[in-house]
């Protein structure tokens, strides 16, 4: 029965096979729990640094914009999620408009800034790759603080982009306190709901290359765009990882 069960646990990062020591979880196994716990709490509470991200990422300025939601703070962030979905209004006016734009890429704290410091240039320079290599013509690289995933449609909207993507930090668990998600709309705009978005999540070590996401994410521009819709009406399958996308 032990090997049954290691051999499940060796399957999953799921909290499962723990043990027993008496009527409670062993030491070691509780210890791991409050770490993890730890983790995701500091998680959600860590300041994105868009210094740091920029020398990350290498995007010329000329190509990169910081934007910020309506929130001031993080704590106001994390207490009204409604003003992290609209755009500060010094902002607005700042957004180049450029309706040849196929996709605007936007790079989101959400309630994990440290997965961008981890994972967000990988995506970024494989996503902008593959952009190029398709022909598609790619907005300004835009750098939203205190953001949640409908300031997408408000960005999208002002630069009168085709479509946004939008690259952001999830809400962390005990699994994983450094996963991102991408959140993709066609002809953005406020006022679309979730159903009206495709999601690819779970991009982190133990899950979805940030390369491979970078993948299904242009496999996804190309459908939507080609049948000019998103969200739940847009059927498609994504590649096996490892199947090449590029021409």
């Amino acid at each position: 029965m032990k090997d049954f069960w290691e051999s499940l646990k060796a399957l999953t990062h799921a909290r499962i096979a723990l043990g027993r020591a008496g009527n409670a979880l062993p030491t070691a196994e509780w210890l791991m729990f409050k770490m993890a716990h730890s983790q995701a709490r500091d998680s959600v509470w860590c300041e994105l640094d868009p210094a740091l991200l920029r020398e990350q990422m290498q995007i010329p300025k000329s190509q990169w914009i910081e934007v910020k939601s309506q929130c001031r703070n993080k704590q106001e962030f994390l207490l009204r999620p409604d003003l992290g979905r609209k755009l500060g209004t010094e902002f607005q006016e700042a957004l180049p408009k450029n309706e040849s734009i196929d996709c605007v890429l936007i790079l989101a704290d959400g309630l994990a800034a440290q997965a961008l410091h981890r994972h967000a240039q990988c995506f970024t320079g494989k996503f902008l790759e593959l952009l190029a290599q398709k022909g598609f013509k790619s907005g300004p690289v835009v750098l939203a603080r205190y953001a949640r995933v409908a300031l997408g449609d408000a960005i999208g909207e002002h630069l009168r982009a085709r479509s946004v993507l939008v690259l952001i930090g999830e809400r962390p668990g005990l699994a994983s306190s450094e996963s991102l998600s991408i959140y993709f709309t066609y002809q953005p705009q406020v006022g679309k709901t979730d159903a009206q978005r495709n999601c690819i999540s779970n991009i982190q070590d133990r899950g979805i290359p940030p390369e491979h996401a970078a993948e299904m994410a242009i496999l996804l521009l190309e459908h939507a765009l080609k049948k000019q819709l998103s969200g739940v009406d847009l059927k498609m399958e994504y590649p096996v990882r490892g199947e090449r996308i590029g021409p």
